[in-house]
């Protein structure tokens, strides 16, 4: 994407470009579902791999991310790469937190324990154990890298002998770690904006440039709010 006056033009440099691309994607769903990657079986799983802050290069590595926040909160906005296999469900979600306020975190978890055991969380370590298995490099992530994030890194670790590392901080560390990237680099790099009527030719302008940010595209075309 070009900057500045038509005597003066700037580019956005390529982590410039990451950053900007990520952070849109990380507003919600609707934006990482337009994206397809494909990953292939590996054959060994890394047993020694840390948990880690490191959030823009997780994001810049594309490496494949487990959510497991309930489903209500996927769809509110995830990360990119990031597949849903949730350790409690919405119903769940309501009933534990309702416990936490009123009895505390003792109560929520001794009520967790009863809720998430035999067949249901053998089918949930299953889950997760075929997701590990395909994505041996990626990261697990809860909403703050609390509780849920811990719980199954330790039931995961108990059925594997693996030790899957845990985003720290989570969801929305990752997220305002990019909001604040984002913030530092449009205070020394202005934006031009492309604006135009519907069909005037914005898309197939941005597409003539090496470098741009179609913010439209990414939000799937929904609404006017992006484009």
């Amino acid at each position: 994407m070009q900057f500045g006056s038509r005597e003066n033009r700037h580019f956005v440099t390529v982590p410039t470009l990451i950053s900007f691309i990520l952070f849109f994607l990380c507003l919600g769903n609707n934006f990482h579902l337009a994206f397809c990657f494909s990953t292939p079986v590996p054959t060994k799983i890394p047993c020694h791999r840390q948990d880690s802050s490191n959030y823009l290069d997780i994001l810049a590595s594309d490496a494949p991310l487990l959510d497991v926040r309930a489903p209500a909160e996927y769809i509110k906005g995830s990360l990119p790469k990031a597949h849903n296999i949730p350790l409690l469900n919405d119903k769940h979600r309501a009933l534990i937190g309702t416990c936490y306020k009123e009895q505390g975190q003792e109560a929520a978890i001794s009520l967790g324990q009863d809720v998430i055991r035999g067949k249901y969380k053998d089918g949930l370590v299953q889950s997760w154990k075929d997701h590990i298995a395909q994505y041996p490099n990626g990261y697990l992530f809860c909403a703050r890298g609390g509780l849920r994030s811990h719980i199954v890194q330790k039931w995961v670790q108990e059925a594997t002998g693996v030790k899957y590392p845990l985003i720290i901080g989570g969801y929305k560390a990752m997220r305002s770690s990019l909001l604040l990237d984002l913030e530092i680099s449009l205070k020394s790099l202005p934006i031009v904006l492309i604006s135009g009527g519907t069909c005037s030719g914005k898309t197939l302008a941005l597409k003539r440039m090496s470098r741009h940010v179609d913010l439209e595209g990414l939000a799937n075309h929904r609404g006017s709010a992006f484009g």
